[in-house]
């Protein structure tokens, strides 16, 4: 166990610090009536110096609860194991209990402490009292700490929401702008013209694109196979305008196609890596998009950075690393050796 995890086993919640101070200090009390009996709350110098010790063997009760409970959480940690979990520590709850009521009346009979002498029949009420508390203490923890982490999955899923939106408005942003809008309306009058087979087919394409935008704009993750259809309807209209400056390679296993990703992953990093390359005939642009072993879309590209700076927002990769994080996913990689760009994304398991 390293430095940080033994500090977390020893730091409380304010919502635990809270439990503690209500629910221990009567415990002591009636833990202490069954020691001491009617005279305890008559005597004021017993009551004095019979809470003290019996408090502070309460506390560390308490404070060797959270320790274990913090130990069987990164032991168990997954929602399928919370039940046993919960039956190994109450358990263990079970037999602290035990063990700190048998120091409190054995131990105060062995030194005679404030006159006490051992009753078992108080002894066996103790028992009772004590562990019926642990356990209720135990029940508030457990369920204030479920209600933490069901807030913070809503929270996750409303943030995740979020970079889903943020993502598909800026694609659709970037698809109608008034300069992308041109210059697609400019390619498909040209083949009109000259090439009407292509311009039904370029506006097929454009069809899709959009109808894909749209239809994904609420959905988490979608299918690589529903996003390799779309990127090739998506890089189609970029291959009609830059022609044979652009080039893209598909290498992909069969068995990757069912795996998930969130929608429009591929489209920013294809239209990252064109709006910040040069795209020329004699040395075009080449987009690569293969498979990996460990089951990563690996989106590679050749690096030919435009001489002047390109204004960007830095949406597009930060928002899809935002999303992977949120998911609970392996990080997004990226790779730059001043000869190639890639960015490697997690495949997610259906």
């Amino acid at each position: 166990m390293n430095t940080v995890q033994r500090m977390k086993l020893l730091s409380y919640s304010r919502k635990e610090w809270l439990i503690m101070v209500i629910v221990m200090p009567p415990i002591a009390l009636v833990i202490n009536y069954f020691v001491f009996g009617p005279r305890y709350f008559t005597d004021a110098k017993l009551f004095l110096a019979g809470s003290l010790p019996t408090l502070s063997i309460l506390i560390l009760v308490y404070i060797l609860c959270g320790m274990i409970a913090g130990i069987l959480l990164n032991r168990f940690p997954k929602y399928s194991q919370t039940f046993k979990r919960i039956g190994i520590s109450l358990l263990a709850y079970v037999l602290v209990m035990v063990a700190a009521m048998t120091l409190i009346f054995r131990g105060y009979d062995y030194i005679g402490y404030m006159g006490y002498e051992f009753d078992a029949n108080n002894y066996a009420w103790s028992l009772v009292v004590g562990i019926t508390s642990n356990l209720l203490a135990t029940s508030f923890n457990e369920g204030a700490a479920f209600y933490e982490r069901w807030r913070a999955m809503v929270d996750e899923a409303d943030n995740l929401k979020k970079e889903n939106l943020q993502s598909q408005l800026e694609g659709l942003k970037g698809q109608v702008n008034p300069h992308f809008l041109f210059n697609s309306l400019n390619s498909l009058s040209s083949l009109i013209t000259d090439e009407p087979d292509k311009a039904e087919k370029f506006l097929d394409e454009m069809s899709k694109v959009y109808r894909y935008m749209l239809r994904n704009n609420e959905d988490g993750l979608t299918t690589l196979e529903a996003e390799m259809e779309f990127i090739r309807s998506y890089f189609h209209m970029l291959k009609t305008r830059y022609g044979d400056a652009l080039e893209m390679e598909e290498r992909i296993e069969p068995r990757f196609m069912h795996y998930l990703l969130p929608p429009l992953t591929l489209q920013m990093l294809v239209e990252n890596a064109v709006k910040h390359n040069m795209l020329l005939k004699d040395s075009p642009l080449h987009i690569m998009v293969i498979t990996s072993n460990s089951g990563k879309l690996v989106v590679s590209n050749n690096l030919q950075r435009k001489t002047r700076n390109v204004a960007s927002n830095k949406i597009g990769l930060g928002n899809i690393a935002k999303k992977y994080q949120l998911m609970k996913q392996e990080e997004v990689a990226i790779h730059d050796d001043g000869k190639e760009f890639a960015v490697a994304v997690p495949l997610i398991q259906p």
